[in-house]
């Protein structure tokens, strides 16, 4: 299936994605949203306390106020996932999974990022069984029991906060002698009596029993022991890794973290090629920081569509 060609296609509805889209539509250009979910990573975001005229609001209930704006525009994303990109002619064309092939002017690439694996025995295979990447989604699952959470950045000890309302004991392993964490989500959470902080601790091995998690192996790295620690739940938190693929495939330039490249006005090193977002090499990965640079790359789109030769 053949559709027109656009100005803008917009590839990924988080922050970003939906930030451009509704800049896209203030400027009345012909452009499309194409998502395979709309929300991304604020959908499994907990409780945000840092997003501009909220104090305090859940991660599915701001992604439905994005939503909400949307509809108030009339914007209807395309929910398909985008498999190829590819430059024809001066103009791109881009491929769905379903068969849909569309042609644009300019790409905006709001691609986001996943959740970084362990890549240890018993992670993939207790996955969905024990093994979690979603603390908002699975955090209820634990009711009185023992979990570890793996990292001790902010989104660790995010985990741990949850957490606290249905797990008896909670340990937060961190690999370094460091906690990552702000100060005040630290002290909220490790003065907890039900929170247990291992520093200097690499998780070697999640064990079970075939059908669900029974513990880990840890190694303490100060004492130099390997034990292994009984715990139900593990909670995966040490990073993102940016979806950067359709960016290979037209070659714009990625640095050593994986991240697409971009200047100031959000244009990557391809001619036509924008990106915003968790995606690329932006200091802070934030929800607020993603919906500005969406905007931001909209306007940088609009501007060079509109006066550049």
């Amino acid at each position: 299936m053949r559709e027109g060609i656009y100005e803008l296609v917009i590839v990924g509805g988080g922050p970003a994605g939906i930030s451009a889209s509704i800049y896209a539509v203030r400027k009345r250009m012909n452009f499309l949203l194409i998502t395979e979910a709309v929300g991304g990573q604020v959908l499994t975001s907990g409780e945000i306390e840092n997003f501009l005229g909220y104090s305090e609001i859940d991660g599915v209930q701001l992604v439905e106020k994005m939503v909400e704006h949307m509809k108030h525009f009339d914007i209807e994303p395309l929910l398909d996932r985008v498999v190829e990109v590819k430059k024809k002619g001066g103009e791109f064309l881009i491929r769905t999974m379903s068969g849909k092939e569309v042609l644009s002017k300019t790409l905006l690439l709001c691609t986001g990022s996943e959740h970084r694996r362990l890549n240890i025995p018993g992670e993939k295979e207790y996955t969905g069984r024990g093994v979690s990447y979603c603390y908002t989604c699975d955090a209820p699952f634990f009711k009185d029991a023992r979990v570890l959470v793996v990292g001790g950045g902010n989104a660790g000890f995010e985990a741990g906060e949850q957490l606290i309302n249905y797990a008896k004991e909670i340990y937060i392993a961190e690999i370094t002698d460091k906690i990552r964490a702000d100060e005040v989500l630290r002290e909220k959470v490790l003065s907890s009596p039900k929170v247990k902080l291992l520093l200097r601790h690499a998780v070697k091995e999640i064990r079970g029993d075939g059908s669900k998690v029974t513990g880990v192996l840890l190694e303490d790295l100060s004492a130099g022991k390997i034990y292994e620690l009984p715990v139900e739940g593990v909670f995966v938190e040490v990073g993102l890794i940016p979806r950067t693929e359709l960016a290979e495939q037209l070659g714009v330039l990625r640095n050593d973290r994986g991240e697409i490249v971009v200047d100031c006005n959000n244009r990557t090193s391809e001619k036509g090629v924008y990106s915003a977002g968790d995606c690329t090499n932006i200091f802070a990965k934030q929800i607020i920081t993603a919906a500005g640079e969406g905007a931001k790359a909209l306007l940088s789109v609009y501007h060079d569509l509109t006066y550049s030769s």
